[in-house]
């Protein structure tokens, strides 16, 4: 089988990108032909694309145009199709691809990968309480937050979208979280394949753990809670001063969390590790005491919990959105509002001190992670495709 990979971005910047590549390789070890068609920044990275298009900054004035008709992504999409042939096309985040990129598949059975809420924003308030989503991430919630012009600027971008969604023949979702979304939406048949984590080590690592260690580990933006976080480990350090919290990634709030640490009690027992790799990020899962993910908003999938799972992390999370999928409050976790630092700094201090309940968490987390394994995903999704080209063939019959 050829499976032609289109995505906007073609660098390992984050987990969608990753993702897509342990799903290349995959299909490529089982002998299917795989290639992959990126946007051009950043740079793309070897062994991730074949072919790029020209994404140009759309938050420049006068570029809006270019999300509404890429014309440099139509032509490569086309000449990919014309160099590859492929019998099925695995579209990906679609921003910058344009609907023009989309236009160009309509010969192709296609599958559209839904990870983010790119094609959902301006909508999402017919299916969600505002305060869930309203003014986190770059999309376009409302006039308020994004502006008029940008606002129903999104509205016509993801009209033209819509008129290309009777070529997909299926949308691939993460979580149950997001099946109601895009079956509430139109976005049918939305199939559920949660996303894949790997690798998942044999065993639990041997070195001992950082008794006080708590790890965050993902963008430090206002959506994901980090502040709220800090706040509640203030209230940590009263009750533990030798705790320490690990914070691995970069974001906008990056200043704001180092003056927290220069100007208030934090002082020394925030770590920041920076953006880490992934066997770097491995190496402190094998480390930590448990993870938070104190999300704000609704993740769609929140792959950063399995992750830690299957290296026997409990999880202390918000349970928004797709968490709910992986996250069992009282069995492989503990649920807490992120806004109530009182509630947050409870739940995290249960797992400091309760050593056999810490035990027992570590290894249901560990197990709850087994469902997520590569090998199965691949599966699910070589079925999706092969569905996807035999009702391609029955159409056009």
């Amino acid at each position: 089988m050829k499976v032609l990979i289109v995505h906007d971005i073609g660098a390992l910047v984050g987990g969608a990108e990753y993702s897509l590549l342990k799903i290349r390789q995959e299909l490529t070890r089982r002998g299917h032909e795989v290639k992959t068609v990126t946007g051009d920044r950043p740079r793309p990275e070897p062994g991730f694309s074949d072919f790029t298009f020209s994404s140009k900054d759309a938050s420049a004035a006068g570029k809006l145009f270019h999300y509404l008709h890429n014309s440099s992504a139509k032509k490569t999409v086309a000449t990919a199709i014309e160099d590859f042939h492929p019998d099925v096309i695995h579209a990906c985040t679609v921003t910058m691809l344009s609907p023009a990129g989309m236009k160009a598949m309509r010969a192709t059975p296609v599958v559209m990968d839904l990870r983010d809420f790119g094609l959902m924003y301006p909508f999402m308030h017919k299916y969600l309480p505002r305060e869930d989503f309203c003014g986190y991430g770059d999309e376009a919630c409302c006039p308020q937050h994004a502006g008029y012009r940008r606002y129903y600027f999104e509205i016509l971008r993801i009209y033209l979208h819509r008129r290309r969604f009777g070529q997909i023949s299926a949308f691939i979702v993460n979580s149950n979280f997001m099946k109601q979304l895009a079956d509430s939406m139109g976005m049918k048949p939305a199939v559920c394949l949660e996303n894949p984590i790997e690798p998942i080590p044999d065993d639990l690592p041997g070195e001992p753990r950082h008794k006080n260690g708590i790890l965050y580990a993902g963008r430090l933006e206002p959506e994901k809670g980090i502040m709220e976080l800090l706040d509640g480990f203030e209230l940590i350090l009263r009750a533990h001063p030798e705790a320490e919290l690990l914070i691995a990634g970069e974001g906008s709030l990056s200043a704001g969390i180092a003056a927290r640490m220069r100007n208030g009690p934090l002082g020394k027992s925030v770590k920041l590790l920076g953006q880490l790799s992934k066997p770097e990020l491995h190496q402190w899962y094998g480390r930590a005491r448990l993870l938070v993910v104190p999300s704000l908003w609704p993740e769609p999938f929140g792959r950063v919990g399995p992750e830690a799972m299957a290296f026997g992390v409990p999880v202390v999370g918000s349970g928004r959105g797709g968490m709910s999928d992986w996250l069992e409050d009282g069995r492989n976790g503990l649920i807490a509002d992120p806004r109530d630092a009182k509630k947050m700094a409870g739940a995290i201090m249960i797992l400091l001190e309760d050593e056999t309940l810490h035990r027992e968490m570590s290894l249901r987390a560990r197990a709850s992670a087994g469902r997520f394994r590569l090998d199965s995903y691949i599966d699910k999704l070589e079925r999706l495709y092969e569905e996807a080209i035999a009702g391609s063939r029955r159409f056009r019959s």
